[in-house]
């Protein structure tokens, strides 16, 4: 059972009329406001559709929900999270307030409305209303649980191209790789590249994030090439990967594919396709894991290899998987 935080709507009007804080705690962190009596309704289905798992070495909760009842002043700091989510009626004072700093009129809402508001109650936040059904609670919050996950989504993807991005996109590389190699990707400038010549004509590029220290934190793309081939197969990825890794990385990398998942695609109108897995440190000195994501890209002239892998130890990887998945998703080829 999760632990519930009680907090009172009259804290809410006291810190409208202060000055407004930055926004703290993490960002895949809900924080639920709604009345306690309807919580106790929904608090499994809201789990369940709010708390989905993304595996990367293992099974991880892409958000981490936490129940806000109405009446606790302990709303001063809880309000103050970069993720809200504000369940009510007309009568709740908390969706209110959401609906006038949004200006929106909640007596002109249709039930089961989902709505977004920046900076409530403090700075950088994000706040989700839900406009629920008098007498019809329960059921309108229920079928609004998918809206509300694709909202919170939606943001949380934003966030984190936005901290990616903190730094400005490194235009120059994408056109110098474009030119010399036949293919774009964009990244962030903080991000550190090397072109490796593999002799015989053959060359790869791999395009490396190790800050703020590669003990704590690395983000690596590898780009290979062939002559185009025959057809693009989950067995030539991992083929293709594992006659570069002993070479091309710090060390070693084993693989288990056994929560692999493949998945034909199109990128920039050529065929993909996309293997996942985890990465392990072969030789077994230092237990270093974690999950990568392989693409083949069939191009005109070429088929492109492409290895996108993190290094995340005691951290949540959701964020970090996002922006390699941003990375991949700018990838297009000549």
């Amino acid at each position: 059972m999760k632990k519930s935080i009680f907090f009172a709507p009259l804290a809410l009007s006291a810190l409208v009329a202060c000055d407004t804080p930055n926004a703290m705690g993490e960002a895949n962190s809900l924080i639920i406001i709604a009345a306690d009596s309807l919580w106790q309704d929904v608090e499994q289905a809201t789990y369940d559709v709010l708390e989905p798992t993304i595996f990367t070495v293992r099974d991880e909760k892409q958000y981490v929900v936490t129940a806000v009842p109405f009446d606790d002043p302990a709303i001063i700091d809880l309000s103050l999270f970069q993720n809200v989510l504000v369940f009510g009626g007309p009568d709740d004072p908390a969706l209110q307030q959401v609906a006038d700093a949004g200006g929106f009129v909640l007596s002109t809402m249709e039930p089961g409305r989902v709505f977004q508001v920046e900076d409530v109650w403090a700075r950088n936040q994000i706040v989700t209303g839900v406009y629920l059904r008098r007498r019809f609670e329960v059921d309108t919050w229920i079928k609004a649980l998918p809206s509300v996950l694709a909202a919170v989504d939606e943001s949380y993807r934003s966030w984190v191209r936005n901290r990616m991005f903190a730094t400005p996109p490194d235009t120059a590389l994408a056109a110098d790789l474009e030119r010399r190699f036949g293919f774009s990707m964009l990244v962030p400038t903080v991000y550190d590249h090397v072109v490796r010549d593999l002799g015989g004509g053959d060359s790869l590029v791999i395009i490396r994030n190790d800050n703020p220290d590669p003990s704590v934190l690395i983000r690596s793309v590898l780009v290979h090439w062939r002559p185009p081939v025959d057809s693009l197969t989950a067995d030539l990825a991992l083929e293709w990967r594992a006659s570069l890794d002993d070479e091309q990385y710090n060390v070693a990398q084993g693989i288990s594919t056994e929560n692999s998942s493949v998945t034909q695609f199109m990128v920039d109108g050529r065929p993909a396709l996309e293997v996942t897995g985890v990465w392990h440190d072969e030789r077994g000195d230092f237990p270093a894991a974690g999950p990568f994501v392989a693409w083949l890209v069939d191009c005109p002239s070429r088929t492109y290899f492409i290895d996108a892998w993190l290094y995340a130890p005691n951290e949540e990887k959701y964020q970090y998987m996002l922006q390699l998945q941003e990375i991949l998703g700018s990838f297009s080829c000549s």
